[in-house]
């Protein structure tokens, strides 16, 4: 029983002659404020051979016009970004999520700004956000912590939201959860039944929300081959693909034939380094097995459900935050084991899997959380 993403993303060309030329980013800063101010039908993406164009915006510290929806009674969201939405991963869910929200009525109003840089101008940008009315303000990155906790102190009756992952929470600054490590649990067991070989984690920095998915894949390999071992690197950056590629080659030469990323960068880096000793990658919220044969899953993140869970506080009428969570049996995320792969796995992995996966959606079986180093 494999879990099929309804959201498969295009790509944009990350993966040419075998090789990334692009950097990505997970959780970084950019140079651009980009506004978005038409919000596509959520279904809707570019052609797979089409990479966005980065278009023109003013600075961060405008809030252009929002786009509209019917009904003005609902309140209006805004997310900002450190990259572009059109990432095929992190920023992309988030874009789709928010105007998924829009098309629905759940909102009035979304104001999307991308590559808008942690720091000042994301503090202007947010505080133009606030005066504008704009309630819950959501900044899509780890990076933007201390941003957001300064603006919030400003706005007092404005719901600020960052993606801290660890339960950051105080007066009207909430966190949201990023509940990675479960999908990593259940592509740990896959991974075993493909591939013989050891683990290899690879995050942006060295933070829980990394440290857990390296964990649980762990974990679930050991499930099927308990000789497994593992190591995690922290490359720190989420942009440097090539650094991540490099550091992934390193654990390969220690054994590791099974890769799980976190952070964009870090898990292109990952597929590249897979990809040349036929090892087996993980993709990173999205669907990434066009971006290599070693790709055997990915999951995909339904940041929709968490967002409606601020929205929902806001209408009514609530002015502290909260850590928001919607976990794998709750709808938050799905599991697409690439179409290559699904005849090569081993039928006691697949038994396995499925067995898991029954366990985590009725609750009878929880992943266990472990972010030691």
């Amino acid at each position: 029983m494999t879990m099929r993403s309804k959201n498969h993303r295009r790509w944009t060309s990350l993966l040419a002659a075998g090789a990334l030329t692009i950097s990505i980013a997970a959780c970084g800063s950019d140079d651009e404020t980009t506004e978005a101010t038409e919000a596509p039908a959520a279904t809707e993406a570019p052609a797979a051979t089409e990479a966005p164009a980065a278009t023109e915006a003013p600075a961060a510290t405008e809030a252009p016009a929002a786009t509209e929806a019917p009904s003005g009674d609902a309140p209006k969201l805004a997310v900002v970004y450190s990259a572009e939405w059109q990432d095929g991963s992190w920023g992309e869910f988030a874009y789709d999520g928010a105007n998924q929200l829009l098309a629905d009525g759940a909102i009035s109003a979304v104001e999307l700004q991308e590559n808008v840089q942690p720091g000042a101008d994301a503090q202007n940008a947010m505080r133009a956000l606030a005066e504008d009315g704009f309630n819950p303000i959501i900044a899509h990155s780890f990076n933007y912590g201390d941003d957001v906790k300064l603006v919030a102190s400003e706005f007092p009756d404005t719901i600020f939201v960052y993606a801290g992952g660890f339960g950051d929470v105080a007066a009207n600054v909430g966190d949201y959860s990023q509940p990675f490590f479960e999908a990593a649990y259940l592509e740990g067991i896959l991974a075993a039944g493909a591939v013989d070989g050891d683990v290899a984690g690879a995050g942006g920095f060295d933070i829980p929300v990394c440290r857990a998915m390296k964990n649980a894949f762990l974990a679930g390999a050991q499930e099927l081959d308990p000789d497994t071992t593992g190591s995690f690197v922290a490359v720190g950056d989420w942009y440097d693909v090539q650094l991540a590629k490099e550091a992934a080659l390193g654990q390969a030469d220690q054994g590791a034939t099974r890769f799980i990323g976190c952070g964009q960068g870090p898990t292109f880096g990952q597929i590249e380094a897979a990809n040349e000793i036929s090892g087996v990658s993980m993709g990173y919220v999205g669907d990434m097995s066009e971006l290599g044969e070693s790709v055997l899953a990915s999951f995909t993140w339904n940041l929709g459900a968490v967002f409606q869970l601020m929205v929902d506080d806001v209408v009514a009428g609530k002015t502290e935050a909260q850590y928001y969570e919607v976990l794998l049996k709750d709808g938050g995320m799905d599991i697409v084991i690439s179409p290559a792969w699904e005849s090569k796995i081993s039928p006691e992995a697949m038994a396995l899997f499925d067995e898991k996966l029954a366990a985590i959606q009725d609750g009878t079986f929880e992943v266990p959380f472990d972010a030691e180093s």
